[in-house]
């Protein structure tokens, strides 16, 4: 499972660089590039509770599987639709790629703790960042190779056959899926899946909250993914791509390393990653590495200040999902699919945001406001929800003379 999320994530990765610059060439209008991200965006945020609702009817596996056929099915057809054909195409793919990763994250999160147990899933939640992160890399790094050695089409099959490797591999973890225990069935007669509002009724205030600030946070995230090129053309009018490129392959390596460490002493050390105070001190530390990497600090700093924020990032992430996946079982497909399409709404408000301010700013105030607003709310969360329990008085023993 660990290797189909990061052949999935690959491709994702892929075609995240790929797409804009094929469709920049198809097109030659920056407006259809913006579209093509609002309307994948939109799809991921809508496919959000309807994975919910199919996660209560159909293996999560199989879902998996059939999002991984979808995807490089699409991928196929642009390549060999005629040219005419190709923008309209965009759009479709568009919408398979944004529900497709939706479906997909929604799933594997869903049905992890049916895998490992509770008491591995911090360990195999760090496992899947490290696969994240690395996949990544390779997805950005090789983007620009491929395109430039192969051309778009040869891109677009190599990112379609990452598809197909994720979905052979899921067919095994399918088969390896232990059977659901006898008190997770429903009674005859009623739904397999419960309503959104009912599968919420019981779910913790700290969770849901959890799931706000999440949102936040990638609110303020889309702000220095959207202002990146703009601070790497004026920090390196002569080599912004090597820049962009260096930065994000830093966040990577911090995301990757976190990873590592946790996959590793996880298990080993008392460490309570699903704790509060965890996620939010890590989604403060997070926000304020990020702002300061805006601020023109020297390279090799500026280094070392993204690779805390990956490390940061990475934290946040394994302690967010390990504690939505902690919930009751029944509820949990659902409470992921509003996770999914809270994060979405919040990436995508935060990239509309960011993209009109950068009209009028300069990067690091933008980037300043979107993260002091996540920051201002994840110093709430800790306030709030992130308290040591008040200890009772003892109780004093009065001895009685005989």
């Amino acid at each position: 499972m660990i290797s189909a999320y990061a052949s999935s994530t690959y491709g994702s990765s892929l075609n995240m660089m790929v797409l804009g610059l094929f469709t920049l060439d198809v097109t030659g209008s920056t407006v259809h590039t913006g579209m093509l991200m609002a309307v994948r965006l939109a799809a991921g945020f809508l496919m959000g509770p309807i994975s919910g609702v199919l996660l209560g009817r159909f293996a999560w596996t199989r879902l998996m599987i059939t999002a991984d056929l979808f995807s490089a099915t699409a991928l196929v057809l642009l390549v060999v639709v005629p040219v005419g054909a190709k923008p309209a195409v965009l759009y479709g793919l568009a919408v398979v790629l944004g529900a497709g990763q939706t479906q997909w994250g929604v799933a594997l999160r869903t049905g992890l703790p049916e895998l490992v147990g509770s008491q591995g899933l911090a360990r195999a939640n760090a496992h899947l960042v490290t696969a994240r992160s690395t996949a990544m890399l390779l997805g950005f790094g090789t983007s620009g190779i491929l395109v430039t050695l192969l051309g778009y089409h040869a891109a677009f099959l190599i990112d379609a056959a990452s598809y197909v490797l994720s979905a052979l591999l899921m067919t095994r973890v399918g088969r390896l899926r232990p059977a659901p225990s006898p008190a997770r069935r429903q009674p005859e007669g009623r739904p397999r899946g419960p309503h959104l509002s009912r599968a919420l009724a019981g779910i913790a205030p700290v969770v849901l909250a959890m799931i706000t600030l999440r949102a936040t946070d990638a609110f303020g995230s889309a702000s220095h993914n959207v202002g990146l090129p703009v601070y790497a053309n004026l920090t390196r009018p002569g080599a912004p791509a090597f820049f962009a490129a260096m930065f994000t392959t830093a966040w990577a390596v911090g995301s990757l390393v976190v990873g590592r460490w946790f996959a590793r002493w996880s298990g080993q050390r008392n460490i309570d990653l699903t704790s509060p105070a965890v996620f939010g001190f890590a989604t403060c530390a997070m926000s304020v590495l990020f702002v300061l990497a805006f601020t023109g600090p020297p390279l090799w700093l500026l280094v070392v200040v993204v690779v805390m924020a990956g490390m940061a990032d990475g934290c946040a992430e394994i302690s967010y999902t390990t504690r939505l996946q902690n919930v009751e079982p029944s509820r949990r497909a659902h409470l992921f699919g509003l996770a999914a399409a809270f994060q979405n709404a919040g990436f995508g408000l935060g990239m509309i945001v960011a993209a009109f301010a950068l009209d009028q700013l300069p990067p690091l105030p933008v980037v300043a406001a979107a993260h002091g607003l996540a920051l201002v709310a994840a110093v709430v969360f800790l306030v709030i929800h992130a308290r040591p329990p008040q200890r009772r008085p003892a109780v004093q023993k009065v001895e009685v003379a005989p």
